[in-house]
């Protein structure tokens, strides 16, 4: 008979633990874990010896007549002697450090351990959410390695790392694990760890998908599978681990949790952007519709609630007048929106006026426009690490990435002028530069590149290296412009 589902994703998670363990750096040895020990209370001695000296010294100070100001000034310079402090500061640090790398490397070796043991029996399995918070199992553990403080933040730095998929995994394991990736802290925290990565749609298996490429792992993650929709989707927005899909009717989806809910107040309505509002803890949706020939509204939607709210188009203090009010929203409901530092971005392209930026501030909830650089060639406004930048693409050798310095003053400038790698991309022979299915765009501050060529994805560095090729099948994959940062948070929206 085959392996229990459980029993198999104990398995994973032992072999997750195993792969983490090796990337550990080097072991000390015995002999040097001795000596940092000794090197630490050397230096407390050390440290001791020096204060019951000062101690003397002032008393002496004391007895012969010297002022207390003058043994307060005494004092304070004996105690930031430079050159004897730091020397033991250095020391110190040193053997903590070696100290503090074999104590990680007991924690795992408990770890692995552990997690073998259950996943050999089956051991300590449970079907519920945790109801104690982990703050308080933390707070009545005994200090010591087995179930220790230390021994718990050890295991939230290593669980906080691991993809989604493998979180869920750990909670098959024990209470104790479970109950830790359930903690709202934990899982906050899990999402700022987790990578921000770029999304792709591609076809594979007969099916149309959305992946996300893990740039510093070179693996293509399954995202969503539109096997059971024959339209497929768009991806129209992405916030905080959450997709908006649109396929005719609109979801908003968490791939990590695998959480759906329709948003049926969209249909036949322009969508213009989703974010969170952090004052109300809210996540929201702008989106506006054409009434007849000469007028617009915009509206404003919690998820979860089923009353959209009509909000009137204004700058600074001054209401929009209908017409420029339908001119934005014919140019922006075709186009992504950017969401940097709680306000939505709009990069518009107009015929006659060139190009303009409009934000949408959503906690006042009213409209500016905002200066940007004349950037030459196919240009997408993007967001890396909560900053606008523009990967601007003028020719098949070169890409450019600008980046926004100063938010206030709207300052820019050009990070990375980055040389595409022609020459290594030619050796593919599917791979036709003058095919339409090439382009280009810049994925991370760092210059990460993606390039696609005929059916293929490539990562290129900045200095025009290529790292890592993705091969698809049927038909030619796509930067879809959204990016996806994993997380595990369930939202009540899900459960309504």
């Amino acid at each position: 008979m085959g392996s229990s589902p459980a029993a198999a994703a104990a398995a994973a998670v032992v072999e997750e633990l195993r792969r983490l363990y090796r990337e550990l750096p080097r072991r000390p040895s015995a002999e040097e874990v001795e000596a940092a020990a000794a090197a630490v209370l050397a230096s407390e001695a050390e440290a001791e010896g020096d204060a019951a000296r000062l101690a003397r010294a002032e008393a002496a100070a004391a007895e012969g007549g010297v002022s207390g100001e003058l043994l307060d000034l005494l004092r304070e310079a004996r105690a930031n002697a430079v050159l004897p402090a730091i020397g033991l500061l250095r020391q110190r640090k040193e053997a903590e450090i070696v100290m503090e790398v074999e104590r990680r490397f007991k924690v795992f070796d408990g770890l692995l351990a552990r997690a073998s043991r259950v996943a050999e029996a089956g051991e300590e399995r449970v079907d519920s959410a945790p109801s104690e918070p982990v703050e308080e199992a933390v707070r009545r553990t005994p200090r010591g390695f087995t179930g220790g403080l230390d021994d718990e933040m050890v295991l939230c730095e290593i669980l906080e790392r691991l993809p989604a998929r493998s979180v869920l995994r750990c909670r098959a394991v024990c209470t104790a694990w479970r109950r830790l990736t359930f903690d709202p802290a934990f899982l906050r925290a899990h999402h700022r760890r987790q990578p921000d990565l770029p999304l792709i749609y591609f076809r594979r298996g007969g099916s149309d998908r959305v992946g996300a490429i893990d740039l510093h792992a070179a693996q293509l993650r399954p995202v969503v599978d539109y096997t059971w929709s024959p339209l497929g989707y768009t991806v129209i927005a992405s916030c905080d681990g959450l997709l908006l899909l649109s396929s005719g009717r609109f979801y908003i989806c968490n791939p990590a949790t695998n959480h759906w809910a329709e948003i049926p107040q969209l249909v036949d309505a322009d969508f213009l952007g989703l974010y969170p509002h952090n004052p109300s803890g809210e996540y929201r949706v702008l989106y506006g519709e054409f009434h007849g020939e000469e007028e617009c509204a915009y509206h404003i939607l919690a998820l979860g609630s089923d009353e959209p709210r009509r909000i009137t188009m204004t700058m600074g203090s001054e209401t929009v007048e209908q017409p420029l009010a339908r001119e934005f929203l014919m140019h922006a409901r075709g186009d992504r929106s950017v969401l940097v530092r709680g306000n939505l971005h709009w990069y518009l392209r107009h015929r006659d006026e060139g190009c303009k930026i409009m934000v949408f501030d959503t906690v006042s909830e009213s409209f500016q426009w905002m200066r940007h650089p004349v950037i030459p060639g196919w240009v997408s406004l993007l967001e890396m690490d909560n900053t606008l930048v523009f990967s601007a693409v003028e020719c098949t050798t070169r890409i450019d990435l600008w980046v926004l310095q100063d938010y206030e003053r709207s300052t820019w400038a050009c990070e990375h002028r980055i040389e595409l790698p022609m020459a290594q991309i030619r050796r593919f022979p599917e791979c036709n530069l003058e095919h339409l299915g090439w382009s280009a765009m810049v994925v991370s501050v760092e210059g990460d590149v993606l390039v696609r060529c005929s059916n293929r994805i490539f990562h290129c560095d900045r200095k025009g290296n290529v790292l890592a090729s993705f091969q698809f099948d049927g038909q030619l994959p796509m930067n879809c412009l959204h990016r996806l940062k994993e997380n595990l948070v369930v939202h009540p929206f899900f459960q309504m």
